[in-house]
């Protein structure tokens, strides 16, 4: 991605999250990124083009998170606890605005197929580190652990974001659901 696009992805991902996918147009973009008229539309001509890079970009800000996990993240519960509770910490804070728009992505992927199959693709991604990371610290089962693993830590994103708590509260709730997280995980084979 070129400079000026790469401003227009993540302009795109900030009017996806604050304005749905009704809001998100060339101009509504090219307004956010402080670029000229025509700036988004010269790079991506196309709505789905501007959404294959907004999601190309969003996984890959998401994946530098995953990827920069201590080597030890899944050796113990309580590791796992604590590096679950701090990815939510997060994908809700530094990250909400990404978050926010990956939520809005899949449920409009629901209902159109357009972005389906690049979804998919970086869902698989996802299941994939999630299950190389539960294989590694010998739990069985590791790719239908990590598919719950996702599908739970979703759930919590999805919930943090509709129902948000005060933000007072919200640590010690990530904490308790990525502990609540954790102990669902299949213990390691010896």
């Amino acid at each position: 991605m070129t400079p000026r696009s790469r401003r227009a992805a993540d302009a795109a991902i900030e009017v996806l999250a604050d304005e749905g996918m009704r809001g998100l147009t060339h101009r509504a973009v090219d307004a956010r990124a402080g670029l000229p008229p025509g700036s988004t539309s010269s790079c991506f001509r196309t709505r789905l083009a501007l959404l294959d890079a907004l999601l190309a970009r969003m996984l890959e800000l998401d994946e530098a998170s995953i990827v920069r996990l201590p080597p030890d993240a899944w050796s113990s519960r309580e590791r796992v606890a604590a590096t679950l509770a701090g990815l939510l910490a997060h994908w809700l804070g530094p990250a909400r605005t990404r978050t926010r728009a990956r939520m809005e992505l899949y449920l409009d992927a629901a209902l159109h197929a357009a972005l389906r199959a690049q979804l998919d693709a970086a869902s698989a991604r996802f299941l994939h580190l999630a299950a190389t990371g539960l294989r590694a610290a010998g739990v069985p089962g590791a790719d239908d652990a990590a598919r719950m693993l996702v599908a739970q830590l979703d759930g919590v994103l999805f919930d943090a974001l509709a129902r948000p708590l005060p933000v007072a509260a919200q640590p010690a709730w990530l904490e308790y659901a990525a502990r609540t997280i954790a102990h669902s995980i299949p213990d390691p084979t010896p």
